[in-house]
């Protein structure tokens, strides 16, 4: 029998982290909108076709996406954020990545930032199920944190609770999607409130 992925303690325990600081996370990234980063995605997207709005979170990507015209469907593992996902009227299947079990089910894959949250090893398994998820020549969008290694950090606007995050150079998540059978359409990094972010746009092969 293959080996069944297991979410790891520090996913476990980021989750948990949402649950606590819902609310401030929303009221700090629900104005936040990657209007040009979706316009683009969108605009890759060949039908107004099924979207995996993947650790969707506040669900604020979601509604704009359903409003552009694609059937979305919104995934996200914390039971805060998931409610506050529903105060925007965006229905969200509580599921974690790993287990996604769906083949050649959709047009677009937008996952931004939820890699961050997620140990490396955890990572590869998902970005492969995202692979298997796309239909043919499938576009997916993914932002991570630029930087080396794996690291807890304190941040005061929540709550100083010390929180995991992963980070990538740019060279190395173009490899772990190539190595997935994606081709790299663009590779860019940007910087938001001195934070610098990897936005990679791929299509399966």
């Amino acid at each position: 029998m293959p080996k069944k992925e297991a979410t790891t303690n520090e996913t476990k325990q980021v989750i948990e982290i949402y649950n606590k600081i819902a609310t401030e996370y929303t009221n700090n990234t629900e104005n936040k909108l990657l209007q040009f980063q979706l316009t683009k995605f969108a605009s890759m997207l060949t039908k107004k076709g099924k979207v995996l709005d993947a650790g969707c979170g506040c669900g604020r990507d979601s509604v704009y996406l359903k409003e552009d015209g694609f059937e979305v469907i919104s995934m996200d593992l914390s039971k805060g954020m998931i409610q506050e996902a529903k105060k925007r009227g965006v229905e969200v299947i509580k599921k974690d990545l790993l287990k996604i079990e769906d083949k050649e089910e959709f047009d677009g894959i937008w996952c931004m930032a939820t890699l961050a949250d997620m140990q490396k090893s955890e990572a590869k398994q998902v970005i492969k199920r995202f692979n298997e998820s796309l239909k043919k020549e499938g576009i997916i969008y993914i932002a991570v944190k630029e930087g080396e290694g794996e690291k807890t950090i304190i941040k005061e606007k929540y709550n100083n609770i010390p929180r995991f995050y992963a980070f990538y150079k740019k060279e190395e998540l173009e490899n772990l999607l190539k190595e997935n059978n994606f081709e790299i359409l663009e590779s860019t990094s940007s910087n938001d409130e001195g934070t610098d972010w990897i936005e990679i746009f791929a299509k399966k092969k």
